[in-house]
């Protein structure tokens, strides 16, 4: 904000009430010397559901940083289960499974009303088990969301597929809509700069 206040000729001054600047975005040295962030660790780079350049990718390229930014180690995400770690099932959105054979629940008409809204964990609860809450959204959504998937909204946390509820009778025919319309270019969604965030704060 104050980058962007100083764009337009305002002048600012930052009052930061830690020791540091910086509010989330800190790194320290590990004592090997090596850096690691104590805060957020990435940024999405565009908008998962549009693929348009996210404000974070655009602050960066503004102030010369572009160059320094790296992608994540490419590995198959993976859940903590009973037998140790277990691949996520390909074909998932935010943990929801576009597999058809995943869900049950009787087909009877679009899921969602135009505008309709419903808590996540409630949706695929009903159209898929409290399993699949339980070790695949919970984790996920908590994750980028800091929530829980039954207080979370789907038109504000996975707003594509909240609006593909309202023509698809079925979740799992309203998450492959959603992943088939999704930018085909295959780069990572999220990144972060080489050195760790706090460069963005320098």
């Amino acid at each position: 904000a104050a980058h962007r206040a100083a764009q337009f000729g305002a002048d600012v001054h930052v009052v930061e009430q830690a020791p540091a600047a910086g509010g989330k975005l800190r790194t320290v040295r590990l004592p090997s010397g090596e850096p690691v962030d104590a805060g957020a660790e990435a940024f999405a780079v565009r908008d998962p559901q549009t693929g348009a350049p996210s404000p974070a990718f655009d602050l960066v390229g503004e102030l010369g940083l572009a160059g320094v930014l790296v992608g994540p180690e490419t590995s198959r995400a993976a859940i903590l289960g009973p037998g140790g770690l277990e691949p996520i099932p390909a074909g998932t959105l935010m943990g929801i499974p576009g597999d058809a054979s995943a869900e049950t629940a009787p087909h009877d008409g679009p899921l969602l009303p135009p505008g309709g809204d419903v808590a996540v964990g409630d949706l695929v609860r009903r159209r898929l088990g409290a399993g699949v809450v339980e070790r695949l959204v919970d984790p996920l959504l908590g994750g980028v969301y800091a929530g829980r998937a039954d207080d979370l909204s789907l038109a504000a946390t996975i707003p594509a597929l909240a609006e593909a509820c309202t023509t698809s009778p079925t979740l799992t025919g309203a998450v492959r809509a959603v992943l088939a319309a999704r930018p085909k270019d295959h780069t990572p969604l999220f990144a972060t700069l080489g050195g760790g965030l706090g460069t963005l704060i320098d």
